[in-house]
């Protein structure tokens, strides 16, 4: 049921979008800003993007990832408060969809259809980060990296059969400290026991083994 869900979204995603302007971006490349005002509302066709805020320290927090199919800023678009509230950077080079707000409004009202499969998406995605913000706030390093491999199963993989899930987007230490809200040396250490366990393998490009996981 779910699956379906995701299937009819896509098309609408793609029926809203189908004469956006097409733009192609590098790995690294931040497309909005924190603080920066929002136009246009961004559809991807293919890649990933992070989307982060800086903490007072100086740190870096990762707090939620988009893939194909995802839109956004949702948040922004809807609280009608048009100013970014995160960074939002290329995790991989990224294929996007841009539509200005006012064509994007204009369509809401033409087909009540898509304003209805949006309302759907809007609030899966924030069940997805009141999950994150959740997990982010626990004490538990192993309990932190364990959610965050399960998110990024949901998110950003690939699956062979039922046994592993294969990360499409390369990780270091660091981009997994920073999506915990750890440290790097903290991270290592807890990989370091899943890797032991067989629950992960592999370095920058993670597999992951979906039983051994769901059991912790």
């Amino acid at each position: 049921m779910v699956e379906i869900q995701s299937i009819a979204r896509s098309n609408v995603m793609d029926q809203l979008f189908s004469d956006a302007r097409h733009r192609k971006l590098q790995k690294g490349q931040i497309l909005i800003y924190e603080g920066d005002p929002i136009n246009n509302l961004f559809l991807i066709a293919d890649g990933y993007v992070k989307v982060y805020n800086i903490q007072s320290d100086g740190s870096t927090r990762i707090i939620f990832i988009y893939g194909p199919d995802d839109m956004f800023p949702m948040t922004s678009f809807l609280s009608g408060a048009g100013i970014g509230r995160y960074f939002y950077e290329c995790m991989t080079d990224v294929q996007l969809k841009i539509m200005p707000q006012e064509k994007f409004q204009q369509a809401l009202r033409d087909r009540i259809e898509i304003g209805e499969a949006l309302i759907g998406y809007a609030i899966d995605i924030n069940n997805q980060f009141l999950g994150r913000i959740e997990v982010l706030s626990v004490s538990s390093a192993r309990r932190k990296v364990v959610a965050l491999l399960q998110y990024l199963i949901e998110r950003a993989s690939f699956s062979k059969g039922n046994e592993h899930s294969y990360l499409k987007v390369p990780l270091t230490a660091q981009d997994i400290a920073d999506m915990c809200g750890l440290t790097r040396e903290t991270v290592s250490a807890q990989m370091l026991k899943l890797k032991k366990d067989g629950v992960i393998s592999g370095s920058k490009t993670l597999t992951i083994d979906n039983q051994k996981l769901s059991r912790l």
